[in-house]
């Protein structure tokens, strides 16, 4: 009894709340045993600590798991605090997020045990303004609290630093504990002085805690709460959660050490978030949190290599590829492996491996034409959903059966604005790019979303476009996109298609330049696709001034380098000389066949070097696109004079290895050598 009359003494609130739980610090390391902290608090205020494992029941993702330990402190009197509630008055918070900040407030300042402690509070936007000095008046901090206004832009410098009433300044007259609460909804309008911060709040021993309303917090926020011996919170979306956040805060705060709950977890086949609800079923108090899996966590078969493609397979003959198969975190029984196309097999179909053990697989295609098709493979076993994925076709050849196929959404769906939804789609392997774009209007017109999305979902923040005329469509290249393995020919290593890239080695970004005028007066790096049209650079790579070429900071990613013109005379003579090397070098197929991007006849093409080169075109000093199905042209590292530099070119209607200088203005594709 002198406990809980002791708890009371020192907790209590001067508000009654409804009871409530709040699970946080969520630590996987040691998987499958989790742990995590929390708070429970009575109707008072007062944290409950008389707690058992038989008190609680957890689920993980919906499954029940055994809780194998709660411990919780013994109660001890509450350190008297000097706080200071730095509260956010930018516009943004608005009358919504302005409630939640002013109910947090008013949960600190009505637990706070005034008399021992002290309270203060400022906000700020662009500038800073003393809303309260220290006090122990209650009544005086709940009405300043409530005075709270929303307007203007958002600076964590006046918050913090500025006078006169930044934050750090404020604690500079503090009796106690020196503890700030900081809460924003929004991010800078400029970056913060972290470090300035940060050292600032730990000459004065003051502790921060950061709560975000409705976001992420941001890095700034994070390294400021956590260097300074504080917390963050994120995401706060509600009056109860606001709530129980600055309780949990004004917990800490005072020397309150949280209880510990310990639980076993299980193999989950999906990597990803998992979702644990805590509860305490006798006063059914329920917290919900997460943790991001483990890979030890994940049961999964791994492929080598993630997909299999039959990159220009001749139909008619059948073409094999091995695949390694290992089993990770659990054991697997397959007791069968389907295919959706019947062009495509795998053998075995049945086998046992064991965690960590792996089997080869033989994959086959017997393509019955040259255009794009695709398998999906399901792996039926005792464990996880596992599926895999093949696709073949000669680039350039359209599919005569269109396999891709939108599944979520499908047209049922309401979906919220400001929401994230996920969108899937599948007929293709996992790495291909599609573009996904949605319409308002019944179709009449697309709004793109993204051109680059893989793994066959994408999540998507629905925007502010409200109307119940809404589709999505997903859709990709009807070419077979190209595959970029190295290339061995002779003892140099080259790149397996053109250079697609538009930073320097050293990250910095070279600038598309799409307009004809802006391109002619280049003296600098730029890059752009063919006619300015990025599905194009899909299947030509970039083309490059030579001034990108050139720089010092280097257009080659590590590890590679530019070509010089001894090299390509080296890769020409490797392949008998110029007068034959080009066929050996081409692409095989013509547009006019249908089975390839040359024109026809494109003589000599062999490809029998694996360089798969294709006709990208060029474009001329002045701006102007040129060649492009007639005529490849890939830079050299050399200069010829001021004005020139040297190249090589490919003909449609050659077999030769065309030695060509151009205008350094000329935009031109480029291939890498290894280093």
């Amino acid at each position: 009894m002198k406990r809980i009359i002791y708890i009371i003494i020192f907790f209590l609130c001067y508000t009654a709340y409804s009871q409530s739980l709040s699970v946080f610090n969520v630590d996987a390391s040691a998987f499958p045993t989790i742990k995590a902290n929390l708070y429970a608090f009575d109707a008072a205020g007062n944290q409950i600590t008389n707690l058992s494992n038989s008190d609680f029941n957890i689920t993980e993702n919906g499954q029940p798991r055994t809780i194998t330990n709660v411990s919780c402190p013994s109660p001890k009197p509450p350190i008297a605090l000097s706080s200071v509630l730095v509260m956010d008055a930018s516009g943004s918070m608005g009358a919504g997020n302005l409630n939640l900040a002013k109910s947090a407030a008013k949960a600190w300042i009505e637990c706070l045990p005034l008399g021992k402690s002290e309270c203060a509070i400022t906000a700020f936007n662009s500038r800073n303004y003393l809303i309260q000095d220290f006090t122990t008046d209650r009544t005086l901090l709940l009405q300043k609290a409530n005075s709270l206004f929303a307007g203007g832009g958002t600076d964590y410098d006046a918050a913090m630093l500025n006078s006169m009433a930044g934050g750090l300044l404020i604690t500079q007259n503090a009796k106690y504990k020196r503890v700030i609460v900081f809460l924003s909804d929004g991010q800078p309008n400029q970056e913060p002085l972290t470090s300035k911060i940060i050292s600032e709040a730990l000459a004065q021993n003051v502790t921060v805690y950061v709560v975000t309303l409705n976001m992420p917090t941001p890095q700034s926020l994070k390294d400021i709460a956590l260097q300074t011996g504080g917390q963050y919170f994120e995401n706060v979306t509600s009056i109860d959660e606001a709530r129980l956040t600055y309780l949990n805060l004004l917990q800490m705060a005072q020397g309150g050490v949280p209880c510990q709950i310990e639980w076993q977890s299980g193999i989950t086949c999906k990597a990803g978030i998992t979702n644990v609800e805590v509860k305490i079923t006798s006063l059914n108090l329920i917290s919900n949190t997460s943790y991001q899996q483990p890979d030890n966590s994940i049961a999964k078969l791994e492929f080598s290599p993630k997909s299999v493609k039959f990159l220009n397979a001749n139909p008619g003959i059948n073409k094999d590829t091995t695949v390694i198969v290992t089993a990770r975190n659990a054991d697997f029984n397959v007791t069968n492996i389907t295919s959706t196309n019947a062009a495509y097999s795998i053998s075995p179909t049945n086998f046992i491996l064991t965690s960590g053990q792996s089997i080869n697989l033989t994959v086959s295609y017997l393509p019955a034409d040259s255009g794009y098709s695709f398998t999906k493979f399901t792996l039926e076993n005792d464990k996880c959903p596992v599926y895999y994925y093949a696709s073949g076709g000669f680039s350039g050849k359209k599919a005569k059966i269109q396999t891709l196929k939108l599944i979520e959404p499908n047209g049922s769906e309401i979906l919220a604005v400001g929401n994230d939804t996920i969108i899937t789609w599948e007929g293709v392997i996992p790495e291909e790019k599609v573009k996904i774009e949605y319409s308002t209007d019944n179709g009449a017109n697309w709004i793109l979303i993204t051109q680059n999305a893989t793994g066959l979902a994408y999540q998507w923040r629905v925007p502010n476009t409200p109307s119940n005329q809404c589709f999505a469509r997903v859709t990709t290249k009807t070419v077979y996109y190209e595959t970029c393995p190295d290339v061995k020919i002779g003892n140099q290593i080259w790149m397996g298609c053109n250079l697609d890239v538009d930073t320097y080695r050293d990250g910095t970004p070279i600038p598309e330049v799409r307009d004809s005028l802006k391109w002619s007066k280049l003296t600098t790096g730029a890059w752009c696709f063919y006619n300015n049209d990025p599905e194009m650079g899909a299947t030509y790579g970039k083309l490059y001034n030579w001034y990108a070429v050139n720089d010092p900071r280097g257009l080659a990613p590590a590890g590679w380098h530019m070509p010089s013109y001894a090299e390509w005379a080296v890769l020409s003579d490797c392949l008998g000389g110029d007068n034959i090397a080009g066929g050996k070098l081409k692409a095989t197929g013509t547009i006019e066949f249908g089975d390839g991007l040359w024109s026809n006849p494109n003589t000599g093409a062999t490809n029998e070097s694996g360089f798969s080169a294709l006709p990208g075109g060029y474009r001329y000093h002045n701006g102007i696109f040129n060649d492009v199905g007639g005529f490849g042209y890939w830079w050299s590292s050399t200069e010829s004079v001021t004005t020139t530099a040297w190249g090589r070119s490919l003909n449609y209607n050659l077999s030769a290895l065309v030695r060509y200088y151009g205008i350094k203005e000329n935009g031109f594709s480029v291939r890498c050598l290894r280093d």
